[in-house]
């Protein structure tokens, strides 16, 4: 006899969608197993300029905080579409540790191109959400984002510098400093491309 129940798999979460509202919207039926860790992997910030996204990379005594959701086929195609994959992140089946048990399940990795970068505001306030949500340490975050922006710095200071040094910085010019009386429009935030 055929079974005829849906097929599900398990998913582990380190970054945005940790958070329980986003997960909620974004996969109706994902179902949240339980929290631990994904030992020798370390929590990153990589992608584009000002764009920068969570991923985890293969690190020999690291450890990531991670959620494990077990999700639909419907779920997978929603989460492909959010991680962008194939292009930006491909799927791996990485070893965590929930509640003293060891498994693996799937977990979506940022591709090998990109370099490390700091994360907006906006996604940054999703993932911190997220730890809270599931209960889990944000040193672990704090500490992924300090080390991102070190290397970032590390990486782009030898371009910034020979940028200045072309004299291709702006002039600074007094009058565009901002009086206490000066009227600032901060917008209502449309057209950013903010990734949730």
């Amino acid at each position: 006899m055929k079974d005829n129940k849906p097929v599900r798999k398990l998913y582990v979460a380190y970054g945005s969608n940790l958070n329980i509202e986003q997960m909620k919207y974004r996969c109706p039926t994902a179902k949240l197993v339980g929290t631990g860790m994904a030992k020798d992997f370390e929590l990153q910030f990589k992608g584009r300029e000002g764009h920068a996204f969570a991923t985890i990379s293969p690190k020999e005594g690291a450890e990531t905080p991670i959620a494990v959701w077990e999700i639909g086929k419907y779920d997978e195609v929603c989460l492909d579409r959010y991680e962008g994959y194939p292009n930006s992140y491909y799927k791996q089946d990485v070893p965590v540790e929930v509640d003293g048990k060891t498994f693996s399940a799937m977990a979506y990795i940022m591709n090998q191109r990109y370099e490390f970068g700091i994360p907006n505001p906006y996604y940054y306030a999703t993932v911190n959400k997220g730890y809270k949500d599931c209960g889990l340490d944000t040193t672990y975050l704090e500490e992924a984002i300090a080390e991102s922006s070190k290397q970032y710095y590390k990486l782009n200071a030898p371009r910034f510098y020979s940028e200045l040094k072309e004299g291709e910085e702006e002039e600074y010019d007094e009058d565009d400093n901002i009086d206490e009386d000066d009227d600032i429009d901060e917008g209502d935030g449309e057209g950013w491309d903010y990734r949730m």
